[in-house]
């Protein structure tokens, strides 16, 4: 997973995984369809099936910044607010291109890891933590190019369908960097 954060390769959410794919509704959005918008409880837990989603915020210039991607097999939903708190979401979630989920409620799902797993919320907030602090300091300590060659070593083949304007504005740096980066590892 590409997240704001790497935490769900570490959380084993398997089960809500299984859950989805055996309960869940399919879904198909179009490029730019929302199904979280900054504001609001995301209403859903999604497994994508095709496509991918992109998680974005707005700066204080009006510009849209890439915080988050969910590819295919991953699960696409706010975990910080809306899962776990039933809160509104910071960010937004908008397919990046045609996508096919497949999903159910956040309310039907956090109902069935609460009655099979009650403490799935407490370690999740945990790992979220430690992985958005792990985050924050590699914007800090590592440079563009080492944030590009770990997320290019987690996720390389998967890549390929996020246009490279998207995956700059991910590493907080502009296309022309991102090229620039690239030609040297390349």
């Amino acid at each position: 997973m590409m997240h704001q954060t790497d935490f769900t390769t570490i959380i084993n959410h398997s089960e809500l995984h299984r859950y989805i794919l055996d309960h869940g509704t399919p879904a198909t959005y179009r490029r730019g369809d929302i199904i979280c918008r900054e504001g609001t409880v995301c209403p859903s837990v999604s497994v994508v099936v095709s496509g991918y989603f992109q998680f974005s915020v707005i700066n204080s210039e009006g510009k849209v910044c890439i915080t988050g991607f969910s590819l295919p097999g991953e699960i696409a939903t706010d975990y910080v607010c809306s899962f776990l708190f039933g809160r509104p979401s910071f960010t937004s979630i908008t397919a990046g291109c045609n996508t096919k989920v497949l999903q159910v409620s956040t309310g039907e799902a956090r109902e069935f890891l609460n009655r099979t797993h009650p403490e799935f919320s407490a370690s999740t907030s945990q790992i979220l933590l430690v992985e958005a602090y792990r985050r924050y300091l590699d914007l800090h300590t590592k440079t563009p190019k080492e944030r590009y060659v770990e997320l290019f070593s987690r996720s390389h083949n998967r890549l390929s369908m996020i246009p490279l304007q998207e995956i700059a504005s991910y590493l907080s740096v502009s296309r022309r960097q991102l090229q620039r980066i690239r030609r040297t590892i390349l």
